[in-house]
C-alpha cells in the first residue's frame, strides 16, 4: 500500500495545523496522526478522503505525491501542477496551497488571501476568486439594504394609512372633528414604522422602553410575622414593578413615534446616501 506520511505532514504544516488540531477534525487522536506521518500505520479510505477535503487536494494527488516526489517541508508542487505558462521554469515554485473556490494551485509569491476559520482551519483564495466573492458580497448587501428600505416604506404606508382612514371615519361618524388630530399620529405611525426597518437609532430608542423595573431587596425577621411581611412586600413590589414597566412601555409607544416625526427626514436622507454608496460599490 502507498506510504504517504510525509505528504500528510507537509500539508498539515502548510495549513499551520498541529497534529492535535488535525486529529480533532478527523475524530482521531494526535497519536494516530503521528503514526500516519511516521509511516507506522495508514488511515483508512474514508479518512483519506476526509484528509484530502481538509487539504484541498484529490486522492490521486495525494497518492501521486507519495509515489515519487521528494517530501520535504519546502517541497515543490507535483508535476501535475506545474508552474503557470509564461513563468520562469528555471526557479522552483513552492506550492502554498489550492484555491478553495476554483481549486487552482497557488505558489509562493502569488497574490492570494488566507481566511482563518474557527477551530484553526484555514482556506486560501486566489485573487480572482476573492474579487468575485467581494463583488457578490457587496451586491447582496445592497440588495438586502434596498429590500429593507422598500419594505419599511410599504409597511409604514399601510400602518399610517390605516390610522388616517380610521381617524377620518371616526370624525365623520361622531362629528368630533378634533379626532382629525389623530392624523398626526397617522403620519407618526408611518415615519416610526418605516424607520424601524433601517434606522438603528430608532430601534435602540424603541427597545429602550422594553424593560422591567427591579425592586430592592427586603429585610425580614426569621419568624412567622417576618415571613408574612416578606410575602406581602414581595407581592406588592412585583405588582408595582409590572405597573411601572407597563407605564414606561406605553410612554415609549407614544414618545418614539412622535420623536420619529423629527428623526425621519434625517434618517431617510442618511439611508438614501447609504444606498447610493452601496449601489456604486456593487457595480465595481
Amino acid at each position: 500500500m502507498q506510504k504517504y506520511g510525509e505528504t500528510i505532514a507537509f500539508h498539515r504544516k502548510r495549513l499551520n495545523m498541529t497534529q492535535t488540531e488535525l486529529g480533532e477534525q478527523l475524530n482521531v487522536t494526535a497519536q494516530a496522526v503521528s503514526k500516519w506521518e511516521n509511516n507506522i500505520s495508514e488511515p483508512d479510505l474514508v479518512t483519506v478522503q476526509r484528509l484530502c477535503k481538509i487539504f484541498g487536494i484529490t486522492v490521486d494527488e495525494l497518492l501521486n505525491r507519495a509515489d515519487g516526489a521528494e517530501e520535504t517541508a519546502a517541497a515543490v508542487a507535483p508535476a501535475a501542477f506545474a508552474a503557470p505558462a509564461g513563468a520562469d521554469t528555471g526557479a522552483q515554485k513552492i506550492l502554498v496551497g489550492y484555491c478553495d473556490s476554483c481549486k487552482r494551485p497557488l505558489y509562493q509569491g502569488e497574490d492570494y488571501s488566507v481566511f482563518q476559520h474557527r477551530g484553526g482551519r484555514q482556506t486560501i483564495t486566489c485573487r480572482a476568486c476573492k474579487t468575485k466573492q467581494d463583488k457578490r458580497q457587496r451586491e447582496q448587501e445592497y440588495t438586502h439594504e434596498k429590500s429593507m428600505f422598500t419594505r419599511g416604506l410599504i409597511c409604514g404606508g399601510c400602518i399610517g394609512g390605516a390610522i388616517a382612514i380610521g381617524s377620518i371615519i371616526a370624525a365623520i361618524a361622531t362629528g368630533e372633528y378634533l379626532l382629525l388630530l389623530l392624523l398626526v399620529f397617522a403620519v407618526a405611525g408611518f415615519t416610526f414604522s418605516s424607520s424601524l426597518f433601517w434606522s438603528e437609532m430608532m430601534r435602540d430608542m424603541f427597545f429602550f422602553f422594553f424593560k422591567s423595573f427591579r425592586m430592592p431587596g427586603v429585610i425580614f425577621a426569621l419568624n412567622l410575622d417576618g415571613i408574612i411581611w416578606l410575602i406581602t412586600v414581595k407581592l406588592f413590589l412585583a405588582i408595582l414593578s409590572v405597573f411601572l414597566s407597563v407605564i414606561f412601555f406605553l410612554f415609549g409607544c407614544i414618545f418614539t413615534p412622535l420623536a420619529s416625526l423629527f428623526i425621519f427626514p434625517f434618517s431617510i436622507a442618511a439611508e438614501s446616501v447609504k444606498l447610493k454608496k452601496l449601489a456604486t460599490s456593487a457595480q465595481k
